[in-house]
């Protein structure tokens, strides 16, 4: 099957320095071939100077992710036939909301920089490592510590304690979730959702002794809270590691751990008081609790533009709905689940 393939180009020894533009290849598309043989085979026997990262060919590495046709794929993982039945075209480029260096090869320290941030490493309650040669038979199957030589302890978790951080550790830094990101999109600065994911890896942990430290700090500015849950993380994520549900599990766990001195925390307080009370979402008075006083009043610019295109939420005290003594029960039936629960858990 011949097709064309068009390929994002930018060469920053070039005149235009690091300019992209995209030029085409035709190639036989031969059954069971990849994108990323697709890109071998060009490289190989049309254009040597291509650049574009790649390793092991298994969907393990994660090197060499790319957007096909405008989505974040890994290249060894995707069809080239399938994809050009499905869309019509091949068009690859670099991964969104990174720096290009030449073609395909984007700059990846903004990612390790963001993995460094949320401590990727256990503190061990004990912070005590076991001791080589344990036996580990002699090791309890469910949390705690056993003693073993001299004062040496090590903590196991059981299956259903592993169950509960398995999926961040499914990551390969492959890049995807952070390209398909919209928050990363207009801030450059948020912490994004492959760091999230990892940082879940330990507060999750029911052997990491700073979990409430690590929330506070995931909390700031361009932390979990920013996250706009546009899902696409979840959806490109090659792996199944689910980012957005790590993140929407780390807020749960801050309000849980009393983290709630914070702008995200206080948002979901005010809209959760706000259905309760009214039944729908009364935003005036959200951006008051979310914000306070003094800082909602530097809003007022932001607001008359509002009012201008029609967007102010009216009216500014809202009345209760119909029905709002069955909203209520809903709540009601929400908080003696969550009570069951939790006495479950304690069990």
């Amino acid at each position: 099957m011949k097709m064309k393939i068009k390929i994002s180009r930018c060469d920053p020894m070039g005149k235009g320095g690091c300019e992209p533009y995209l030029q085409g290849y035709d190639i036989e598309a031969k059954e069971g071939m990849t994108i990323l043989d697709a890109l071998h085979f060009i490289k190989d026997e049309q254009d040597g100077t291509l650049s574009f990262r790649r390793s092991c060919r298994s969907a393990i590495c994660g090197s060499c992710a790319v957007n096909l046709n405008g989505f974040p794929k890994l290249a060894c993982k995707t069809q080239l036939i399938s994809e050009y039945k499905k869309k019509g075209a091949i068009v690859i480029e670099p991964l969104s909301n990174y720096q290009v260096i030449k073609d395909m090869v984007v700059d990846f320290n903004p990612f390790w920089d963001k993995i460094n941030k949320v401590e990727p490493w256990l503190n061990q309650k004990d912070n005590l490592p076991v001791p080589l040669g344990t036996d580990l038979k002699s090791v309890p199957k469910k949390g705690g510590a056993v003693g073993l030589s001299g004062e040496k302890k090590w903590q196991t978790l059981d299956k259903k304690a592993v169950l509960k951080i398995n999926n961040s550790s499914k990551c390969i830094m492959c890049g995807c979730c952070n390209a398909a990101c919209n928050t990363l999109e207009i801030d450059k600065h948020f912490i994004a959702p492959a760091a999230l994911a990892k940082a879940w890896r330990f507060v999750g942990d029911e052997r990491e002794s700073q979990s409430q430290k690590r929330l506070a700090k995931l909390s700031r500015e361009h932390g979990m809270w920013d996250c706009v849950r546009c899902i696409h993380c979840t959806e490109y994520c090659p792996k199944d590691v689910a980012p957005l549900q790590a993140i929407e599990r780390l807020r749960a766990e801050a309000i849980k751990e009393g983290v709630i001195d914070n702008d995200g925390a206080r948002h979901v307080e005010s809209m959760v008081d706000s259905v309760k009370r009214v039944g729908r979402l009364d935003e005036a008075a959200m951006t008051f609790k979310t914000l306070g006083f003094l800082r909602s009043l530097g809003m007022i610019p932001f607001g008359l533009k509002m009012e201008i295109h029609g967007k102010m939420p009216m009216p500014l005290i809202f009345p209760q709905i119909e029905k709002i003594e069955e909203v209520r029960k809903i709540y009601e039936e929400i908080e003696k689940k969550k009570r069951q629960v939790e006495v479950k858990v304690e069990e």
